[in-house]
């Protein structure tokens, strides 16, 4: 089974499923492919999370965030931010060619070559853009357009492709290619890395950051929710540290989920605030910091009543001002909200979820010339105060937050979501919605969302989704700002798996497809 927000990506990965691969070769064909067709978050110029788990085994976590050039300082931090975080500045070493391949070379089947074979004949031959990339497009060709490249590739005439039309890809192809033949040394030595270290005026990546660029197999955030085994993505994912202290804190709630929708839609925000408060400011690149006191953090994320025991305490009917919650309020930063998820479950129960990102859509909207490669903007994502502040080689912390959900040690649930600081909410719920209300996998991703990010310290909803007026109404009268959103909160491509049989399920809101090759479920029934 194969879930992603792009059909072409979606059916690269059954492909390889029907050609004997494992879940994880089919994971790594979808990441590729995602580069070509859904080139506003899929990529292999930025970087991601990935947890794979296979029955009977414990789950790893591959990190392949980007890091921070070792040319970065303070300095040029803070002109790049007041300049817009758009140009070549903002640019860190990539992570996702080296993080695919480390999960094909140490968990795949599948020669390279094989696995890579879609995404190269995509961006090769083309394939018609869909309505949810023509938006893309559309949304960012004022800035786009001002990249020659990106013009070359993107452009018809001086406008964007739109839905429909062919994109080619030759220089990507060529790209792609050369990963294929020669691995990591295709990107990170020779024609390529040349070029990626040659972007132009104030540019910090250089030949010599991308050739010590590995990508880091580290050990998950796993506990206890309801008797099943969770596992989150330790950092520099900020998102699975979210993620574990917000289930923890409700799993050790008496009042969760309780009788009382109104009740319980407070005691959730009140506990994202305080996940949201702590991860923006005491996380960071775990490689970058002392080692013991990284581990006494380890140690309290997984106390069931870390949260809960924080002063303020949160209270059942009264919201708690965000910035009563912590001291550095004033200097936490909205975040960007453009990734992109996908996971896979072969009939071996392998589970593989993935989360990527260039950071902002289309990154610092640069390609480096004749490689087709979209490169991302996250030094940008660094923050101003608290542990996460930049520094030379340091991997950024992320919202991504795959997360595996697992049952007498078999995978029985694979979640992830894009949308930057909505993530861990997203994450949270739909797991409390199967879990706890008992919803199948469909109706929990279909359900409203409601997000609260401790900065701006308002609870923002699905306007066009939402038919609960009472929860609004409860929200109002224990003091919550409530903000509607048009957009959609999230894009939740998941799994579930029931007994012998798996189901995915592409969330509607961005339009994706879930797809399994003939011996699977293709998709669940919808009650």
């Amino acid at each position: 089974m194969v879930t992603s927000v792009e059909s072409h990506a979606t059916r690269a990965g059954v492909n390889i499923l029907e050609a004997g691969g494992n879940a994880v070769d089919a994971a790594v064909a979808v990441g590729y492919a995602l580069a070509v067709t859904h080139p506003s978050a899929g990529n292999i110029g930025g970087g991601g999370f990935m947890l794979i788990h296979s029955a009977g085994k414990a789950p790893v976590a591959i990190d392949f965030r980007e890091r921070a050039p070792a040319a970065l300082t303070q300095k040029n931090f803070d002109r790049m931010i007041s300049a817009g975080a758009r140009d070549a500045g903002a640019v860190g070493v990539p992570g996702s060619v080296a993080g695919l391949n480390y999960a094909l070379d140490h968990y795949g089947s599948l020669p390279r070559h094989t696995v890579m074979a879609g995404a190269i004949t995509l961006a090769a031959d083309g394939h018609a853009i869909g309505a949810r990339q023509a938006l893309s497009l559309g949304w960012n060709w004022k800035r786009l357009k001002k990249s020659p490249e990106a013009r070359k590739i993107f452009g018809n005439g001086q406008r964007a492709k739109r839905q429909g039309e062919r994109l080619v890809q030759p220089d990507l192809a060529r790209t792609l290619r050369t990963i294929a033949q020669q691995g990591n040394d295709g990107f990170y030595a020779g024609a390529t890395a040349k070029a990626l270290s040659q972007l132009g005026k104030h540019s910090l990546l250089t030949e010599a950051d991308l050739i010590a660029y590995r990508a880091l197999e580290r050990q998950p955030l796993s506990f206890d929710y309801r008797g099943y085994q969770v596992d989150c993505m330790p950092p520099p994912s900020a998102g699975g540290v979210a993620v574990a202290l917000m289930l923890q804190a409700l799993g050790a709630s008496l009042n969760w989920p309780g009788t009382d929708p109104g009740a319980a839609a407070h005691w959730f925000i009140e506990v994202a605030k305080r996940a949201h408060a702590h991860r923006r400011f005491h996380v960071v690149d775990p490689d970058s910091t002392d080692p013991g006191s990284y581990q006494t953090l380890r140690k309290n994320w997984l106390q069931t009543r870390f949260l809960l025991d924080a002063t303020p305490v949160p209270q059942p009917t009264a919201a708690t001002p965000s910035a009563e919650l912590h001291p550095l309020y004033e200097a936490a930063r909205k975040e960007l909200e453009h990734t992109t998820h996908f996971s896979v479950m072969d009939q071996h129960g392998l589970a593989v979820t993935v989360t990527t990102t260039l950071s902002a859509a289309f990154g610092a909207k640069l390609i480096a010339p004749g490689t087709g490669v979209v490169l991302n903007n996250s030094v940008a994502a660094f923050g101003t105060a608290g542990a996460d502040v930049p520094a030379p080689g340091r991997r950024m912390t992320s919202s991504m937050s795959p997360t595996l959900v697992r049952n007498a040690g078999h995978s029985v649930l694979l979640l992830g979501s894009p949308g930057g600081d909505t993530i861990p909410n997203t994450v949270v719920q739909i797991l409390s919605h199967i879990i706890d209300d008992g919803m199948t996998l469909s109706r929990a991703i279909d359900a409203p969302r409601l997000h609260h990010g401790f900065v701006p310290d308002q609870v923002r909803y699905e306007r066009r989704r939402w038919q609960a007026p009472k929860i609004l109404e409860a929200l109002k009268s224990r003091g919550h700002k409530l903000h509607p959103r048009l957009t959609a909160i999230g894009d939740a491509n998941n799994i579930m798996a029931v007994g012998d049989e798996i189901y995915g399920y592409a969330d509607p809101r961005e339009g994706g497809l879930a797809l399994g090759p003939s011996q699977l479920t293709a998709a669940p029934p919808t009650p």
